[in-house]
């Protein structure tokens, strides 16, 4: 009887063994993501150079038209050395199972799951690259905001995918070094393209500062000199404001969104909208007709909140946005708070709002309190 018992849990071992691999790690919300996030990130990847099948054929004629275009375009994704190897093992596992030749499926299964250890290979280096990419991108940014400042401040960049195009920095005046230039911006679009144009958007900014003092000057040249790094499918929505000695803000906004005051003596929020269309968007004499700058002085307490549209625009399942009105309640609600944890107040609701969502843009936050 006993020597019998270690050989009737031997398989109970191996099945339990074989459970724990596939569950380790696997969650409910992995699941979710996968349905929610994976596979409509798939369908619009496939999706979007294939050819749309005409709306005046009837349903079937469009089903199948779809799915062949869909199929084409999958496997032009494919290497031509992978394009071959997979057709064949089609080819194989069909007529193996068509024809009742084992042997034919299992060569067929085969390269089929050498293919896909082939492509999740490419997968994970091409990811290890972006990863460092996007070490290299936080790094450029500062990791806290300066302290010298007559301001409590709190500030964060959050890529949408592993690198973004999001950006902002504190830069010390070289004119004056009791003025600090606090800029945030977004280069329109996602990913590795837009991070690569935000890091020479930095570089051009960093060398105009020194040439130009006011945040409408130094737009403007910009604006004069953005062509010489960057396509003309791209643009800039950028803020830049002055921060002075005695807190005063000389604030400039090309296209960007608008700076949220709020005031601790009125209890409520404004929004500050000084005109100015995005760098790069027109030529630079409407771009200097347009431009405009607004002195801000806050109070003692007042809270300033500068963002990217990455924030009020973040969707829920329903595709609702966020939208600048919840932003402003969560602000008014947190306002009595140190600046640090109005961001995480912040933060807190766009992400309970969004949900098992991606994130569909970039966000930066920064927050800045009256001290």
């Amino acid at each position: 009887m006993n020597s019998s018992q270690p050989s009737e849990k031997e398989p109970w071992k191996k099945f339990k063994g074989l459970y724990q691999l596939y569950k380790s790690d696997l969650s409910s919300g992995e699941i979710e993501r996968l349905i929610r996030r994976d596979v409509p990130g798939l369908y619009d990847f496939y999706v979007r150079d294939m050819e749309k099948p005409d709306a005046k054929r009837n349903k079937l004629s469009r089903f199948i038209f779809f799915v062949r275009n869909f199929f084409v375009a999958f496997l032009m994704k494919l290497t031509a050395a992978r394009r071959l190897f997979y057709t064949l093992a089609i080819i194989f596992f069909f007529y193996g199972l068509a024809n009742g030749l084992n042997n034919w499926v299992l060569l067929g299964f085969v390269i089929l799951n050498i293919l896909l250890a082939l492509e999740v290979a490419d997968k994970l280096l091409a990811k290890d690259e972006l990863a460092v990419a996007r070490e290299i991108q936080m790094s450029l940014m500062p990791k806290m905001a300066p302290s010298n400042l007559p301001f409590e401040m709190a500030c964060i960049s959050e890529p949408a995918r592993e690198v973004g195009g999001d950006y902002y920095d504190f830069i010390k005046s070289n004119h004056d070094h009791n003025h600090t230039y606090l800029v945030i911006a977004d280069v329109k679009g996602k990913g590795m393209a837009a991070a690569l144009y935000m890091v020479r958007v930095q570089a051009l900014l960093q060398y105009l500062l020194d040439k130009h003092h006011s945040p409408t000057d130094i737009l403007i040249a910009l604006n004069k000199n953005i062509r010489r790094i960057m396509r003309h499918d791209y643009f800039i929505s950028m803020a830049l404001c002055s921060i002075e000695p005695d807190a005063t803000i000389r604030f400039s906004r090309a296209g960007h969104m608008p700076l949220i005051h709020y005031s601790d003596r009125q209890q409520q929020c404004f929004s500050v909208e000084p005109r100015g269309i995005a760098v790069g968007l027109e030529n630079n004499l409407l771009f200097e007709k347009t431009i405009e700058e607004i002195t801000v002085t806050p109070e003692k307490k007042d809270v300033l909140v500068f963002y990217t549209d990455g924030v009020v625009e973040t969707m829920d399942s329903a595709r609702n946005q966020y939208g600048e009105t919840a932003l402003q309640k969560v602000i008014s609600e947190k306002a009595h708070l140190p600046a640090q944890q109005i961001l995480e107040a912040i933060l807190q609701e766009v992400t309970r709002f969004r949900g098992v969502n991606p994130p569909i843009d970039d966000l930066t936050l920064i927050v800045m309190k009256k001290s």
